[in-house]
């Protein structure tokens, strides 16, 4: 007798289990269970369909991790540069490639040379010999304290390298980097081009400064202390003594050539570093005309030193002022006529400290009565404003850090006033374009504080000089953000 064969019930599947493989397969990137089946396979998993919450999550962490390590695995793959500098050299042009920035710079530094086949050439030996060698690729600012200015990438150095192949003493080929870090990477190949004996570390920026004849006079300035000369015999715009220039090569390594100059003068003469820091962080720091006058205020500085260096910039805007700056006044309604400098023919000779004081006091007083009736105004010089959070938010130590420009003359009059110094000044350059002045604030939960007022040098946008209340030198704080607000707007830090 035969048994009749009966089919098994239907197991019945919870509709919400269903639901719960269905977005899991989804959270997978899985179509199928046939294909789950085989994944979980694959990792050491049960291949049952319909698993608790907690092994689901399991699941969801390795492909997490699997998606992680691949995406690491993509951004470590460095580009050929080799043919992405076969490319720009060619003038070929692929898709990627076009979006590189590596290949943008290259591009362009390599039309640059075009115009000199050696140059051209030169460029390549160097962009083949380094590209598998060192990190020159990186796009990023070479110098920090000189901003996001034009020609301050690693490219554009070996570019100027480049324009500088007469005096090269050895070829590229023989260079091996020792080192790790850019920058002495950088400054070692410069070396091992152009130098026979040690150059200072600041001269290294040189090679980035924007083009022009002052960037190649500096740069020929190290060919010629690399080959053992001295830097008195340069075309330097301040003449030097033997002592000044032995004074020159020991500068701090975050000068600019500019500033090491002026370091040199004034160390030489008999000034302190910290005389030699205050004065470099005036419109001196950087600016040589009229240098047999302001020789004659070095020497004063140099002659007084029981002085406090907190004045030092308000005289040398005092004596500016009073023996260089013309003024535009009115003569009557509608007409204005250009008047000469208040003492044009001031001298140094015979002056009193405290004397000179007073007289700083009464004309910043004068600046600010006349800047309180000052009706002008002028256009916002397009350079962007700064806002920084720092602190946990709901405590006391949260606080918004502030950068504004001043754009009238009452405003100008209100910053002097409540910062104690002569910024008011400014009023006859800011309208002129000439400068830019600017407000930095620090506020919380007890109110807003002015920290800093800032010059910012418009032709060369450098942050050229910066004052706390009564004229007091920017601390670390404060200089941090400079130098976010310049790594921000590509401006030049130009403050010791």
């Amino acid at each position: 007798m035969t048994r009749k064969r009966t089919r098994s019930p239907k197991v019945q599947v919870d509709p919400e289990a269903e639901t719960s493989l269905r977005q899991h397969l989804c959270a997978l990137g899985l179509g199928s269970t046939q294909e789950y089946k085989t994944w979980c396979r694959q990792h050491g998993f049960s291949s049952h369909l319909y698993k608790g919450s907690q092994q689901q999550q399991r699941e969801r962490l390795v492909v997490t991790r699997l998606i992680a390590t691949a995406k690491l695995a993509e951004s470590s793959k460095k580009p050929n540069f080799s043919k992405i500098i076969a490319d720009a050299f060619t003038g070929s042009l692929r898709p990627v490639e076009s979006r590189s920035p590596w290949f943008s710079a290259i591009r362009r530094v390599s039309e640059t040379a075009s115009k000199d086949r050696h140059v051209k050439a030169k460029l390549l030996d160097l962009l083949l010999h380094v590209q598998s060698r060192t990190e020159f690729f990186d796009s990023s600012p070479a110098m920090p304290h000189l901003g996001h200015q034009p020609g301050n990438t690693w490219i554009d150095g070996l570019l100027a390298l480049a324009h500088s192949w007469r005096s090269w003493q050895r070829p590229v080929e023989e260079w091996t980097p020792r080192t790790h870090n850019t920058r002495r990477q950088f400054a070692s190949l410069a070396r091992h081009l152009l130098a026979e004996y040690p150059v200072p570390t600041f001269m290294d920026a040189v090679w980035f400064m924007s083009g022009g004849d002052a960037a190649i006079q500096r740069q020929r300035w190290f060919s010629h202390i690399g080959m053992g000369n001295n830097i008195r015999m340069a075309d330097t715009p301040i003449p030097l003594t033997k002592r000044m220039a032995h004074c020159f090569m020991q500068a701090p390594g975050d000068c600019t050539v500019d500033q090491a100059l002026r370091w040199g003068q004034i160390v030489g003469l008999g000034g302190t570093p910290r005389l030699a820091r205050a004065i470099m962080a005036s419109r001196l720091g950087e600016h040589f005309k009229d240098d047999d006058f302001w020789i004659t205020v070095i020497r004063f500085f140099i002659d007084n030193p029981m002085l406090d260096l907190a004045h030092v910039g308000p005289i040398i805007d005092y004596l500016h002022d009073q023996r260089f700056v013309s003024r535009e006044e009115f003569v009557v309604a509608g007409v204005f006529e250009r008047r000469p400098p208040a003492q044009p023919n001031l001298t140094m000779k015979g002056r009193n400290p405290a004397t000179l004081l007073r007289q700083v006091e009464q004309w910043h007083r004068r600046l600010g009565k006349e800047a309180d009736h000052i009706k002008g105004e002028w256009a916002a010089s397009g350079i962007g404003g700064f806002d920084g959070i720092e602190g946990r938010e709901g405590s006391a130590s949260l606080r918004r850090w502030t950068i504004r420009e001043l754009t009238s003359g009452r405003a100008l009059a209100t910053e002097g006033r409540v910062m104690h110094h002569c910024v008011a000044s400014y009023a006859h350059s800011c309208s002129r374009r000439a400068t830019s002045i600017w407000s930095l604030q620090m506020h919380n939960h007890e109110g807003s504080q002015r920290i800093l007022t800032v010059e910012v040098r418009l032709s060369s946008k450098t942050i050229c000089q910066a004052r706390g209340k009564r004229n007091v030198m920017p601390d670390a704080k404060g200089k941090d953000i400079l130098r976010r607000w310049a790594a921000q707007e590509g401006l030049r830090l130009g403050i010791p």
